[in-house]
């Protein structure tokens, strides 16, 4: 008659028989380990249970590594949702469960069988003589020996077929795609967010080289940071074969990283490892952590990577952190977080002028400021400096597949050069096939030379690596709406404002793709959401000013240019804009005149003229043609 314990505690409640944790009567998805984990804790309710106790207890049979446990811990963390109210982390001893616990002492009794009849009952069921005994115990006997045969067969097919199709060794079963989880910062110091993520996107980048292996990329994996769900959930959404976890701990000049591959589908542990090293080898040793994860799933990191790798220098301590910061501050692509970025680029520089990831970090930077879309400085004076940086990254390490895409970018975008912008991207390509950024550029020149299928090609392949990702998305509609594919890009460009209702440059898009389909009220509606998300955007305001008059509107979209006009005496304002909206008036003459501006600005809007269906209403014009002619390597 053996006991069921329950424990319950805030809005949770852990059954042990069943080995279910509920949430306000749903079930919390938890791996067995953790499970036990989590019971282990709740046992000693309180009480300190040190590491060493609490590892025997989950692993009794099996020496594992404390990443393990850690491991486990973050689950359990992530499952309840609140670390601090559950689970304290005792420094160098142990855990506590320190929240209120009811019912740890309670047990509910059930049997594990019927009770036996009474004697009366079964006395009525014996037989009258031995003879008719014997009978019955040898016919008894046949049928147990019978019955007996058939379950020993039974249970013999059922293994071969376990054995077959469930139980072969972890390393044959294949694994060609896995995302690396934002790994989960220990310091207790949330000013150390920034070397963390840092930690996390060089791993990614190593391990993208391991071929030919897809691998998902930062910005989609950086949506599961702190999530509760479950390792299975998550790769079923991204379709990958397995999980790399991991925590960072940083004290002072040393730093302790765990890792831990985990099989997507069975949310089982393949390998875990712990790398204890000079916070100034933190980012080199992600490439140990890559070579470790390749020989688990049978795999290789290219030579040429290798190679590189080899003879890449390891900058100052001062350097990386600075390095670190910048790429913190350029992913969030707002215009002041760039700006913060590009201080902190060239400050990693100052210190270490041989830097070549710093270099391609400024090199990014500077495009983004001088871009279509931020115009935060003139293509002038931006799109040198950016490709002077990826040309110094090149020549300290030619094997860095971002230093290409970034070289490649520029040169369409601001050198008007696409046979060397493509072979660019192609080196980039060849040496991190699984590079997001790469082939979602490389989709947008392609478009802008009306190789409309490769480019939707490079745009999906790019969703592939990077699902999640807003701009990829945009993007790939953006490369419907070049190709004239109205439909397939609304129906994209809906489901982003749908999910993402913030992110303008959806709105943007989509706007742009009803002014082309002729869906005017649609089209406003769009562009005045984007204007209300970001009123200083110059983007939205023209597109905008289409909208207007498109619909009739003549006199809102003149304020607008008037607008702008003011706008340009402040600060840079492309001058292709003014064209687009002189044309959309019908003022062709003005219109060419901005456009003759816009050819010596030179803005990287010019190399889409051919496709880009905001000039249509040009076409017709016999000085189109002559402008199209002067868009050509300078």
């Amino acid at each position: 008659m053996p006991a069921k314990q329950i424990f319950e505690f805030g809005p949770f409640q852990l059954d042990s028989d069943e080995r279910l944790l509920l949430r306000e009567g749903k079930p919390v998805p938890l791996a067995p380990k953790a499970f036990d984990t989590l019971l282990a804790l709740l046992e000693s309710s309180g009480h300190l249970v040190k590491k060493d106790d609490l590892m025997k207890k989950v692993w009794p049979d099996s020496f594992v590594e404390e990443v393990n446990l850690a491991q486990n811990i973050s689950a359990i963390r992530r499952a309840l949702g609140n670390a601090e109210q559950y689970i304290e982390t005792v420094p160098k001893g142990g855990y506590r469960f320190i929240a209120p616990v009811n019912g740890a002492a309670a047990q509910v009794q059930r049997p594990l069988m019927p009770a036996p009849e009474t004697t009366a009952h079964a006395d009525a069921a014996l037989p009258a003589t031995l003879e008719e005994a014997s009978r019955v115990s040898n016919r008894g006997r046949r049928w147990r020996i019978a019955a007996i045969a058939v379950s020993a067969f039974v249970l013999l097919v059922i293994a071969v077929l376990a054995w077959r199709f469930t139980a072969r060794p972890a390393s044959t079963v294949e694994i060609r795609s896995l995302v690396v989880r934002p790994f989960t910062n220990l310091s207790g110091d949330a000013q150390q967010e920034y070397f963390v993520e840092g930690i996390t996107e060089a791993l990614t980048t190593e391990i993208a080289k391991i071929e030919p292996l897809r691998v998902i990329s930062r910005t989609t994996a950086m949506r599961y940071k702190s999530t509760s769900r479950a390792v299975p959930e998550i790769a079923r959404e991204l379709r990958v074969d397995a999980v790399v976890e991991g925590a960072v701990m940083r004290s002072g000049d040393h730093v302790r990283i765990t890792a831990q591959l985990i099989r997507a589908a069975s949310d089982e542990h393949i390998w875990a490892q712990r790398y204890d090293r000079k916070v100034v080898d933190a980012l080199a040793v992600q490439g140990d952590i890559a070579e470790d994860i390749a020989k688990q799933i049978k795999l290789q990191i290219t030579p040429e990577a290798r190679a590189s790798r080899a003879k890449r220098p390891v900058p100052s301590l001062e350097a990386q952190d600075a390095y670190l910061r910048g790429r913190y501050e350029w992913n969030k692509r707002g215009p002041q977080s760039l700006l913060r970025a590009r201080v902190l680029f060239e400050e990693a520089l100052d210190r270490d002028p041989n830097y070549a990831l710093a270099w391609v970090g400024l090199a990014d930077t500077e495009y983004l400021l001088s871009s279509p879309g931020n115009d935060v400085v003139s293509p002038r004076e931006g799109m040198p400096r950016a490709k002077a940086a990826a040309q110094r990254a090149l020549e300290l390490d030619d094997g860095l597949a971002e230093a290409h895409a970034s070289l490649a970018i520029v040169t369409w975008a601001y050198d008007w050069n696409w046979p060397a912008a493509e072979q660019e991207y192609k080196l980039a390509l060849k040496l991190n096939p699984n590079y997001a950024i790469a082939h979602q550029f490389y989709g947008i020149g392609l478009a802008s030379q009306g190789r409309f299928e490769e480019s939707i090609t490079e745009e999906k392949r790019a969703l592939e690596l990077d699902p999640l990702s807003q701009i990829i998305n945009a993007n790939l509609a953006r490369m419907f709406y070049t190709a004239r594919r109205y439909d397939e890009a609304t129906t994209i460009l809906r489901k982003i404002v749908e999910l993402e209702p913030n992110f303008y440059p959806g709105h943007v898009i989509l706007g742009m793709v009803a002014v082309a389909a002729g869906r005017e009220e649609e089209a406003l509606r769009e562009m005045r959401k984007a204007r209300e998300l970001a009123p200083d955007s110059t983007w939205v305001m023209v597109n905008l000013a289409r909208a207007y008059a498109r619909s009739g509107q003549r006199q809102a979209a003149l304020a607008i240019l008037k607008e702008l006009r003011q706008i340009a005496k402040q600060r840079y304002a492309p001058a292709y804009q003014f064209a687009i909206i002189h044309a959309e008036l019908g003022e062709n003459d003005a219109a060419f005149q901005w456009l003759d501006r816009a050819i010596e600005e030179p803005s990287a809007i010019m190399m889409m003229i051919k496709v880009e269906p905001s000039f249509d209403t040009l076409r017709g014009d016999p000085r189109f043609a002559a402008v199209v002619r002067r868009i050509g390597p300078r």
